[in-house]
Formats: structure tokens, C-alpha cells, sequence
């Protein structure tokens, strides 16, 4: 009864308990016996690679399409080594063909019919070295390297005399065989995302060069001579730490895209205009305090210069840059934009994002293909926040009515109209002088309802001499100043309704001791404020001592 209770009341004994969890435990192990079993039959992903893996990469239907077409591809294939087969691939079969119907069978087979290799994509490997067997791929045209992790190449890579491209990218490099530059057919060469400090001076050596990619990676410097690579089309050398560019780069005649982003520079040569090819030329986050005035550069069309430490432009800048058509010169201290910007007469983007510019020049109205205009963080001041939220399109329209205007007004001084001009120019000057509580612009006065009259018009003055044909003279002192003044004033705001939004003191244009001193917003009589002065009879002094009235009218005193 004991031996129950202990084992639960089931009346199975202990002996037989044990026996079972036995079982259990064999059939657990041998389940974990075929699981690995199953495992060991895998391919794991993270293992040493065999040499003999490497061999069975190259499967036979590969070389035989490698024959036909003269190229092999094997990128991605996880190898650490080259297959052996590769390096024998332009050797004639020893199994030739014996008799007709073999002959016949194997046609397409045969040697002659068979394609040199010229193109080898070895990318994506695991590749650490060459064998200095890649001699015998003499035909090869074309080598493709990237993504794998060389830290060098065999000398005998210089007997690939038919070498055009080669892509070394994103490897361990830190140098180059000597004998490497003296590939007489090399055009294309990338060794970008390597580990170079400095380029070897036999760089030059390579005459047929035409793209050189040297980006990412850890140069200081380039070499004296890189002149003599007068074929080079495009150069690329950001993300290094280049602090002086050399003189005889300027050489490089055929240069069209130079990109020195993220480097040391602090100045460039003075006669980059060399470059006379040069289309596109990238120089952002780098220290440059000045720019050159490019004479020379007739065809450069897009120039970034974001990132730098320039103050301003150089005078002649927009006139030696006509075809010019991106301009980017974000982050960095310029504070003026100079009127010849609108010189650039092709120019699609301008951007002067985060400098300390406060005014916008209006020639910059007169750039008839501009649609992207950025002057985001500066401190602009000549036109209201709120414009230049609107963007490109709002900017530029703003600046035109200004322009026009400010032309209108150019034509009537040419034209002799001084009357009208000295009365504008006495509502210009009580505008900037009365700035302080009418707007950081003069013109966005916080006084005056939002809808009121536009502030970016330039309120036009039509007053004529005719008008003051019946002003007396002889009245007290400061009665006909007053009186051209306030007409004048009056005038611009009547031809534009918007004259009871104005709040303007012009106190101090006004006699002290006339009836109409210290008049605000609508020209209002001091005896009845709601009464416009225009309507209103105004007083004067009679030559005879006689006091008398002259209706203020529209256009008659």
C-alpha cells in the first residue's frame, strides 16, 4: 500500500518508471542524432571554403557558354580562390574530335568555333589574392574585381595588355604594382573604397585613361604630373583628405565632371578656367574661402560649392559663367548677392540656403529660366516672410513689380517730371524714416489690417504742377509745404483705396500752429475725425489779412 502511494496510487512500480524515462531519453537522442545527421548533409553559410568548392563553382555548362561568348560570370559565388579550370579556359580541348560524325556532333564545339574569354566578373567574392596565372587570360578586356578583399595583385596582371576596364572597388588596396600603369589599352579604372594614402606618379603613365574613380579613400594629396591624363573625362576624388589640388591639373583639358565633395581643400587654382571642357564641378563640405572667376569655363553648367567657408563672389564670377544653369552655394557666409547674378542667363536652380544675406537684388527678376530659387535661413529684410514662403514663383513676381516700378520712376526722371519725382521722393523718405513703426520693410506696417493695400507696390505719385496752380504763396510759413505734402500723400493713397488703412504721423511735416496737426490714419480734419480732409474746407492766410477757405478737393485747391 506504501509502494502504491509512493508511485501515485497507479500500482506501476518504480523499476518500471525508470525503464520508460530510459526510452524516452533513447529516442530523444537518436531524433537529435538524424537532425544532425540531416545538418552535416547542409551547406552551413559561415565555413572555411575548400579549394575543391571552389573547383565546383565552375560547372561545365558555364565553360562552354564562357566559350561562346567570351565572357564568365561568377560573381557572388562565395569564392576565396579562383578555379584553376579559369586560367586554362583559352586552351584548345585535348579531346578533339576523332572522326566525322564526332566532327559533326561536336560542330559547335570545336576550337574554332570558340570565343577568347575578354570579359571575367569575379565580384561579390571572397577573393584575397591572384594567382600569377592570370597571365594566360591575355584577351582579357574587361576584369571585374569589386567586393571582395585583395590586398594586392600579382606583377604578372601588367602581361593583360588588352586590359580597357578595370574595377578594383571596395577592396583592401593599398597600392598598385608599378608595372600595373604601363597597360598600354587601359581607359577605365576604379579603385574607389580602398585603403590608398597616396597614388604612384607612374599614374600618369596611363595614356589612354579616360575615368578615374579614387574616391573613398585616404589620399592626401595627387600626384605631380596627373596633368600629363589629357584623355581623363571624369575624376572623382571625394571623400578623401586632399588639402591643395596640383597646378598641372588645370592640364587636363578634357576634363568634363570633377568631384572633390568631402575633401581638405581650403583654395582652388587660380585658373581653373583652364578646364575649358569642364561641365560639372562638385566641391561641397570642404574649407574653400574664395572662388576663382572661372574666365575661361564658357561651358561649366552645374557648380556646388555648398558646405564652404566663401564670404562672396567675384565680380566677374556671372560673366564668365553664361551657360551656367546650377548654382549651389547653401551653408556658407555670403551676404550679398551682386547685380551681375543676372548675367547667368541660363541658370534653372540658385541656392543660397543658410548664408547671411539680407537684401535680394532685383536682377535677379530678370533670370527668365530660373524655377528653383532656395534662400531659406537668411535674414532677408527687403521682402516680407510670408512671400518668401510662397516659394520661387512669388519671390520672382514680387521682385519684378519692384522693377518695373523702380523703371517707371527712371523714366520719368528722364522725361523731366521732377514734380512728381520730389513728391515720391518725399513719400519715400517719410517712409524709411518712420521705418521703425511701420515694418522691419517700411511697408509691412503691423498697424494695418491683413487684405489692405499690397505692400509690395511702390505707391506711384501723380501729382502734377497744374494742382498748385491756386495755392497763395504769400500764406504763413509751412502752410504750402504742408499743403504739397499732404496732397502728395493723399493722392497716392486715394488712387489706390486703400487710403483708410493707412496710419502714418506726419506731424512733422505739418505747421504748429494750423488746424489739421497731428493727423492719423485717414486724412481726417482735427475737429471732426471722421471726416476726410479731402472734403474738408481748408483755411488759409489772406496777403489782406482776411481769413477764407479753399475747398481740398481731389485734384483742385
Amino acid at each position: 500500500m506504501n509502494n502504491d502511494r509512493r508511485t501515485g496510487g497507479t500500482g506501476v512500480s518504480a523499476t518500471t518508471s525508470t525503464t520508460n524515462s530510459i526510452h524516452s531519453i533513447n529516442n530523444s537522442s537518436s531524433r537529435i542524432h538524424r537532425v544532425h545527421s540531416r545538418l552535416g548533409q547542409l551547406n552551413p553559410l559561415f565555413h572555411k571554403r575548400e579549394k575543391a568548392e571552389d573547383e565546383n563553382a565552375l560547372p561545365p555548362y558555364l565553360v562552354k557558354q564562357a566559350r561562346k561568348t567570351g565572357a564568365l560570370q561568377l560573381s557572388g559565388k562565395g569564392l576565396t580562390t579562383v578555379p584553376d579550370q579559369i586560367y586554362q579556359i583559352n586552351d584548345i580541348d585535348k579531346d578533339l574530335p576523332t572522326s566525322l560524325e564526332q566532327l559533326t556532333v561536336k560542330e559547335e564545339d570545336a576550337w574554332w568555333n570558340q570565343m577568347p574569354l575578354t570579359n571575367l566578373d569575379l565580384s561579390s567574392n571572397a577573393l584575397t589574392h591572384l594567382s600569377p596565372k592570370i597571365e594566360n587570360l591575355d584577351t582579357l578586356t574587361t576584369l571585374t574585381l569589386h567586393d571582395n578583399l585583395l590586398t594586392s595583385l600579382p606583377r604578372e596582371i601588367c602581361r593583360l595588355e588588352k586590359l580597357v576596364r578595370v574595377n578594383l572597388s571596395r577592396n583592401k588596396l593599398r597600392e598598385l604594382p608599378v608595372d600595373f600603369y604601363s597597360l598600354p589599352e587601359l581607359r577605365y579604372l576604379n579603385i574607389s573604397y580602398n585603403e590608398f594614402e597616396e597614388l604612384h606618379p607612374s599614374l600618369s603613365d596611363l595614356h589612354m585613361l579616360e575615368y578615374l574613380d579614387a574616391s573613398h579613400n585616404s589620399l592626401t594629396a595627387l600626384p605631380n604630373g596627373i596633368g600629363f591624363l589629357v584623355r581623363v573625362s571624369e575624376l572623382l576624388l571625394s571623400y578623401n583628405h586632399i588639402k591643395e589640388l596640383p597646378s598641372d591639373l588645370v592640364n587636363m583639358r578634357s576634363l568634363q565632371k570633377l568631384d572633390l565633395n568631402h575633401n581638405d581643400l581650403i583654395s582652388l587654382p587660380e585658373d581653373m578656367g583652364s578646364l575649358r571642357k569642364l561641365l560639372c564641378l562638385y566641391l561641397q563640405h570642404n574649407d574653400i574661402t574664395q572662388l576663382p572667376n572661372f574666365e575661361g569655363s564658357q561651358n561649366l553648367q552645374e557648380l556646388y560649392a555648398a558646405n564652404n567657408l566663401i564670404a562672396k563672389l567675384p565680380e566677374s564670377f556671372c560673366s564668365n559663367l553664361p551657360h551656367l544653369k546650377i548654382l549651389d552655394l547653401r551653408d556658407n557666409k555670403i551676404t550679398k548677392i551682386p547685380e551681375e547674378i543676372s548675367l547667368l542667363k541660363n541658370l534653372i536652380r540658385l541656392d543660397f540656403t543658410n548664408n547671411s544675406i539680407s537684401n535680394l537684388p532685383l536682377s535677379l527678376a530678370s533670370l527668365a529660366h530660373l524655377v528653383n530659387l532656395q534662400i531659406d535661413g537668411n535674414p532677408i529684410k527687403s521682402i516680407r516672410r510670408d512671400i518668401l514662403q510662397c516659394g520661387t514663383t512669388r519671390i520672382l513676381r514680387t521682385l519684378r513689380e519692384r522693377a518695373r516700378a523702380a523703371a517707371e520712376k527712371q523714366q520719368r526722371l528722364h522725361q523731366g517730371d521732377t514734380a512728381s519725382v520730389s513728391a515720391t521722393s518725399s513719400a519715400a523718405s517719410f517712409i524709411s524714416t518712420n521705418s521703425a513703426t511701420m515694418g522691419a520693410d517700411g511697408l509691412n506696417s503691423p498697424r494695418r489690417p491683413p487684405g489692405g493695400c499690397d505692400e509690395d507696390t511702390i505707391f506711384p505719385d501723380k501729382l502734377y504742377t497744374s494742382i498748385y496752380a491756386n495755392v497763395n504763396l504769400d500764406q504763413p510759413s509751412g502752410t504750402q509745404e504742408q499743403t504739397h505734402t499732404m496732397h502728395s500723400m493723399q493722392q497716392c493713397a486715394f488712387n489706390y483705396n486703400s487710403y483708410q488703412y493707412m496710419k502714418m504721423d506726419i506731424s512733422k511735416f505739418v505747421n504748429p500752429n494750423f488746424a489739421f496737426n497731428n493727423c492719423y490714419g485717414p486724412f481726417t480734419s482735427a475737429n471732426d475725425p471722421h471726416y476726410p480732409i479731402y472734403e474738408q474746407p481748408m483755411p488759409y492766410q489772406d496777403p489782406h489779412g482776411r481769413g477764407g477757405y479753399s475747398i481740398y478737393s481731389q485734384n483742385v485747391l
